[in-house]
Formats: structure tokens, sequence, C-alpha cells
């Protein structure tokens, strides 16, 4: 990088494609749409979509290859960057050693099937961290302990609400039900009282950016809301609805990102055939990333190997994306937030 002036979120100034916040709030949207959704269904409908909805392994995989897989695979894209893969080297070694050491062994003691819990229990970790990783960005303010300590009382209960969930896949946990949903709530009481108390001190130094105020509430009444949905018996809209929330964000940072990086010197060749047909990488990621994707469900006839592929994806995504959204990482340098 020459020297350059940034943004207060860490990126490039004057870069040509922005993420706008307001965007990011309209996103949360979707919370009130499937909430309405739901209580129709339960009180109109007589439970028809709750029913469509409940969880088979094959169907998770299945679903995960359509909505999960093209979000894990834009993500990849960037590293065609060779700028990228010399940057991120170690990481990208790690992440591959250690997810395709996981998927195989978990195969190999417990059947390929196993993993996808795991990979389950990292997904809520990584989809709440991202989350509240944008709201501490909308505030304008850097995570403290309180704010730490929050996303964890957060991660936690979500943690227990997907095992109850897990029921048909983890039966021990069955008769511990009406225990585990009262833990989660009196979790989601304490995060509720550390945000209040996280707002309280940064209210007390700064004027908090409205915007980002929003957004910071709006997760937590997703919080609520997914809990209120599992209890009422829509766990499968629960894991929905933050899947769809998490994709919709991640999508257009990834636009926004291959745009900026690709903006006037082209570094990544995947999007050197667009653009001699004047089309820009912000129109061609999603649906490139779709079409490799759908490769996957030729495989939908062998269970196991589609779980060992999207677990090995899953977990080389997630542990690589803890790298290259910290501040000044090239990726944030390209991704300005407005």
């Amino acid at each position: 990088m020459t020297a350059e002036t940034f943004t207060a979120s860490g990126a490039i100034a004057d870069l040509p494609y922005k993420v706008s916040n307001k965007m990011l709030l309209w996103f949360m949207a979707v919370v009130p749409f499937a909430t309405a959704l739901t209580v129709l269904d339960h009180f109109f409908f007589g439970n028809v979509m709750r029913e469509a909805m409940s969880l088979h392994m094959l169907d998770i995989i299945t679903v995960t290859a359509i909505l999960t897989f093209p979000h894990i695979i834009a993500s990849l894209v960037s590293f065609a960057d060779r700028e990228y893969r010399e940057y991120y080297r170690k990481p990208l070694i790690g992440g591959i050693c250690v997810s395709l050491s996981l998927a195989i062994g978990s195969d190999i003691l417990f059947g390929g099937r196993a993993i996808l819990v795991v990979v389950a229990f990292y997904s809520i970790y990584h989809n709440i961290m991202q989350q509240f990783g944008l709201s501490a960005i909308m505030l304008r303010q850097k995570p403290t302990p309180t704010y730490n300590l929050m996303k964890w009382t957060m991660v936690v209960p979500t943690w227990l609400a997907y095992g109850i969930l897990s029921f048909p896949f983890i039966p021990e946990l069955e008769q511990h039900q009406d225990v585990l949903m009262q833990l989660v709530g009196a979790c989601l009481v304490v995060a509720t009282l550390l945000a209040g108390l996280f707002y309280y001190r940064i209210n007390q130094k700064h004027t908090v950016p409205r915007i980002g105020l929003a957004y910071f509430g709006s997760n937590l009444i997703l919080m609520y809301v997914s809990y209120g949905m599992i209890v009422f018996g829509y766990g499968g809209m629960a894991i929905l609805l933050g899947r769809v929330l998490h994709d919709l964000s991640a999508y257009w940072i990834y636009m926004v990102h291959d745009q900026n990086r690709n903006n006037t010197t082209l570094h990544n060749p995947v999007y050197k055939l667009p653009k001699k047909f004047g089309i820009k990488p912000l129109y061609v990621l999603i649906p490139l990333a779709v079409a490799i994707s759908s490769i996957l469900l030729l495989l939908e006839e062998f269970v196991d190997a589609m779980a060992i592929i999207i677990s090995s994806f899953n977990m080389m995504h997630y542990y690589i994306e803890s790298y290259t959204w910290k501040r000044g990482t090239p990726h944030r340098q390209h991704v300005p937030f407005v």
C-alpha cells in the first residue's frame, strides 16, 4: 500500500463505493417481517409453516448448501488476488489444515454428519460476532470488556437454544428442555442489562450516533424474537432469520470490497473477463458464488460427502474471517462504512 488517508472506520478515504449504515439498518426489517409471518401462521394458518420447517438431517445439509455455501464462496473469491494470498498466507494455510483435519477426523470417528453440529455452533458464534461487530462500528466505539461480556452472554444461550433444536440428533438434551430454556432466558436478561450498562457509559462520554443505537437495539430485539420463535416451536424460522440477516449484510460488504479493490486496477483475475464486457465486480460476485455453489447439489445423494465438504469450507471461512476483517487489514481498508 502507498501512503493513504483513512476514514474513521479504517478504510481508505474517498473510495467510490461504500457500505451504508442506513441500508444495514434496513436489513433488520426482516426481523418484524419474520415475526409477522410466525404470528399469522400460529393464529390463522394452523402452524403449516412450522411443520414445513421441521428439522431433518438431509434437509439441513441441502439448505446449508443452498443458503450458506454461496456466502462462503463469495468470501473466498477475494483470495484469487495474489497480494491477498501473500498477506493472509498463514491464516489461509492454518484454516485449510484445521478445517480438513476436523472434518475428516469427525467422519472417521463419528460419521460425516456429526461435524455439522460443531459447524452449527461455530456458525452461531460467527453470526453474533458479525452483528455486534457491525454495531460497534456504527456506534463508533471500540468494544469494552462489558461489551465483550455482553456478546458472550448472547453466544452461550444461543448455543443452548440450538442444542434444544438439535433434539433429533442429540436426544440426551430433550429431558432438560425446560431448564435449558429458562437458562437461555436468564442469559438474555443479563445480556440486556450489560447492554444498558455499556450504553450508559459511552453516552456519558460521547454523543452516540442514533443509527448506531438503533442497529444495536435491533440486534438485541433479534435475540428475543429468536427466543420467542423457539419457545413456540418455530426453531427453523429462528435459524433461517439469523441466516438471512447475516448473509444480506455480508454479501453487500463483499460486493463493496471487491468493487473498490478492483475499481481502477484489476487485482483479481476472476473479474478479468467480465471487465472486458464492462461488467463491474459488484454485479458479478453473487451470481458467480451461486453458480459455483450449485455444483455441490450434484452430490445430494452422497450425504456424508456433502457434510464433509460443507463443514470443511464453513470452518475454513470462519477461521479466515477472524483475520480478514480486523482493523488495518486490506479487506477493512477497502470497505468504508458511512
